[in-house]
Order: structure tokens, then C-alpha cells, then sequence
């Protein structure tokens, strides 16, 4: 009777991992033992944040485009990943909802429509933003670490040659998907485990300057040159001010892409089930969420993006 049981399980495994298109199962269609009640609420997150991120990003986009200040590299940076961001919102978020949404109501066609499609848009875009994000924090670590020839080495063009760079690689990365999915994971895995550590590195080090710079300052304002010194801390203080301004936008980041990264780890060590599979979309829906919470965290903790936006918000209801 147990080798009955065991024969069961092994076929009921082999009927769930059978292909319906591409790389879908009937796992990723199944809902499983869970209440449809899970992926209503999916939908519903995915489409309120869709609105959010769409019209956020929009919105600092504009901004910055129609700030002369902010058109430097930091800022065609913070335009990178808002634009990112805004494909987030105007793409990924409705092609997601219509594949929860197809679950729901047992539709496979627009299942495998939809989830081929948000499994490229959002594989791209996604990388896009954490890619982005990483070079904020190198940026915002060479302007401390540069200081005065800071401005000679990183130029906006440059910033526009590493955004179009970031962005060919994540195109390419998406569309890997359609060939090789497995690579795809486990490449996301690596590249998500290298930004963060990387930005981490970066944050840690902006930490060790500013120390470095405040305890040179105190000593020397002790000395005749206080006024040029004053300046200088200014000027260290106002870089520190964006540094942390960004860093909360690492912090955020780190959030909504750590619970992602644990599930496909989990996913790819066993194998897919439907629990794992629910996991994996509410994971991916918390990652989504981070591009409408960006734009937030611009307002809040830089002041320029902020009198932008209002300055643009003026203009646009005037």
C-alpha cells in the first residue's frame, strides 16, 4: 500500500510539471489548495500600483526634465531608474494582473500570453532598476571619494553611456527567458546577490568617508582657515545629505527584492510547487511595488526632486 501511495505522488508530480506552452506547467496554472481569495488579492495590489507607478514616475520624470539643476549625472541617473520604473508601472503590472487573473478564471490561452510577455518585460526592467540603484550608490560613493575631481570624471554622458549599457544587457536578459529560463533564475539569483553587495559596500564606505572628512574638519577648524573650512563642510555635509537620501532607496530595494530572491533559491534547490508558486508571485508582486514607492522616497529625502515636482504639479494644474 505504500508503494501504491509512493507510485501516486510520483505520477501526481509528473501531471503537475507537464508543459502547457513555453515554460509553464500545470503547477504555475494550478491554484493549488489555496482560495482563489490570494490571487483576487494579487490582482487587486497589481492594479492599484499600476496606476501609482504610471503616473509617480511620469511625474519625476517630467520633473527632471524640465529642471535645469538636476541635469546632472545623479539626476540622469534618478531619470534611469524612474524611466524603469514607469515601465514597471505601464507594462509589468497589467500583463501580471492578466496572468493572475487568467488563473483565476482558467483561461490558458491568457495565461501563457500574458506570462510569457510580463516573464521578459519584468526580467528586463527589473534588472534595469537594480542595476540602476547599484550605480546610484557608486555614484554618490565617488562623489565623497573623488570630491574635487568628481565633476572632471563623471560626466553625464558618461552616466547616459552606463544607463544605455544597463539597459541593452537587461533587454538581452529578459529575452533570454525564452530559451533558457532555468539560466535565467539562477543568473538573477547571482546578479541580485553581486548589486546588493556591491551598493552595501558602497553605503558602508560613504559611512567610513564622511567620518574620515568630519574628524579632518574638526581638527582644522581649530586652526586660522574656519571660514574655508565651513565651506568645505558644507559641501561634504550637502553630498552626505544625497548620499543617505539614496541609501534609503537601497534600503527599500533590498526589502522588496530579498523575499524574491529567498523563494527562487528555495524553488531551484527543490522544486516547483503550487505553495512555491504562489510564493514566488506575491514575491514578485513585492518587487513591483518598489517602483511606485521610489518616487516617494525622491519627495521625501531630496529636496530638489521635491520643489520639482511641486514647481511641475503647478504648472500641470495651472
Amino acid at each position: 500500500m505504500l508503494i501504491q501511495r509512493e507510485n501516486k505522488t510520483s505520477s501526481e508530480v509528473k501531471i503537475g510539471l507537464e508543459e502547457i506552452c513555453y515554460h509553464f506547467t500545470n503547477t504555475h496554472f494550478s491554484l493549488g489548495e489555496f482560495s482563489p481569495a490570494w490571487y483576487i488579492f494579487n490582482c487587486v495590489v497589481n492594479a492599484v500600483f499600476s496606476i501609482i507607478a504610471a503616473a509617480s514616475n511620469l511625474l519625476i520624470l517630467v520633473a527632471i526634465r524640465r529642471t535645469p539643476s538636476l541635469h546632472t549625472p545623479s539626476g540622469t541617473l534618478l531619470f534611469g531608474l524612474a524611466l524603469s520604473d514607469l515601465g514597471v508601472g505601464l507594462l509589468v503590472h497589467p500583463l501580471f494582473f492578466s496572468q493572475i487573473l487568467a488563473k483565476v478564471i482558467r483561461n490558458k490561452e491568457l495565461f501563457c500570453g500574458a506570462g510569457i510577455a510580463v516573464e521578459i518585460a519584468a526580467n528586463a526592467l527589473c534588472i534595469v532598476s537594480l542595476l540602476t540603484v547599484t550605480a546610484v550608490s557608486m555614484d554618490r560613493y565617488l562623489a565623497l571619494r573623488l570630491h574635487l575631481r568628481y565633476k572632471e570624471l563623471i560626466t553625464i554622458k558618461r552616466a547616459i553611456f552606463l544607463l544605455v549599457g544597463i539597459w541593452l544587457f537587461s533587454s538581452t536578459f529578459g529575452s533570454m527567458w525564452l530559451w533558457e529560463h532555468q539560466l535565467v533564475k539562477i543568473v538573477a539569483i547571482i546578479i541580485i546577490t553581486i548589486s546588493l553587495s556591491i551598493a552595501s559596500f558602497s553605503y558602508i564606505n560613504i559611512y567610513r568617508v564622511v567620518l574620515h572628512h568630519r574628524s579632518i574638519i574638526h581638527v582644522q577648524r581649530t586652526q586660522v582657515q574656519a571660514f574655508d573650512k565651513d565651506e568645505e563642510e558644507l559641501n561634504v555635509q550637502s553630498i552626505k545629505k544625497q548620499a543617505m537620501s539614496t541609501f534609503w532607496v537601497y534600503c527599500l530595494l533590498a526589502v522588496c527584492f530579498t523575499p524574491y530572491l529567498c523563494t527562487v533559491a528555495v524553488i531551484e534547490a527543490t522544486h516547483i510547487t503550487t505553495a512555491a508558486r504562489l510564493s514566488y508571485e506575491l514575491t514578485a508582486t513585492l518587487i513591483f511595488v518598489n517602483s511606485s514607492l521610489n518616487p516617494l522616497i525622491y519627495c521625501w529625502r531630496l529636496r530638489e526632486i521635491n520643489d520639482a515636482v511641486r514647481q511641475t504639479l503647478r504648472g500641470l494644474l495651472s
